[in-house]
C-alpha cells in the first residue's frame, strides 16, 4: 500500500527513495514499529490513522507541503531511508519567490525550529565571576 502500512496490516512499498519527515514533525521508530508524532503532539501510527488526523479539523498540519503525497512523506516500514527536511531543502526545491503561500509558511517554521535549537549567546546570562545566573 502507498506509504506503509495500514492499521488493519497492509503491504509494503519497496524501491522508493527517501523518506522526507516535514519540518516540525517527528518520525520514531521503535520495538512496536514507526510512530510519527504531528507538531502538536497527536501520535500516529498508521496511514489510516494519518489520513483520519489530515482530515480532521483544527488538526495542526504545519510543515506538510502543497499538494501532500502521502506516500512520500509517510511511510511505516521501519527500514526505510528517511531524511528530516530543513529550510534549506524547502528553498533549493524552487525558486522562493515563485513558491505557494504554505511552502513559505514551510521555510518560516523550519527557520523558526533552527533558531530555537541552540540558545542565543545573548541570552545566557553569567556572573561577573563567571557562573551562569539563576
Amino acid at each position: 500500500m502507498n506509504g506503509g502500512k495500514e492499521c488493519d496490516g497492509g503491504d509494503k512499498d519497496g524501491g522508493l527513495p527517501a523518506i522526507q519527515v516535514p519540518v516540525g514533525w517527528q518520525r520514531r521508530v521503535d520495538q512496536n514499529g514507526v510512530l510519527y508524532v504531528s507538531p502538536s503532539g497527536s501520535l500516529l501510527s498508521c496511514l489510516e490513522q494519518v489520513k483520519t488526523y489530515l482530515l480532521t479539523d483544527g488538526t495542526c498540519k504545519c510543515g506538510l507541503e502543497c499538494p501532500l503525497i502521502l506516500p512520500k512523506v509517510f511511510n511505516f516500514d521501519p527500514g526505510a531511508a528517511v531524511k528530516q527536511r530543513t529550510a534549506e531543502d524547502v528553498k533549493a526545491d524552487e525558486d522562493v519567490t515563485k513558491l505557494c503561500i504554505h511552502k513559505r509558511k514551510i521555510i518560516a517554521v523550519a527557520t523558526l525550529h533552527k533558531s530555537m535549537e541552540a540558545p542565543h549567546p545573548s541570552l545566557v546570562l553569567t556572573s561577573p565571576g563567571g557562573g551562569t545566573s539563576m
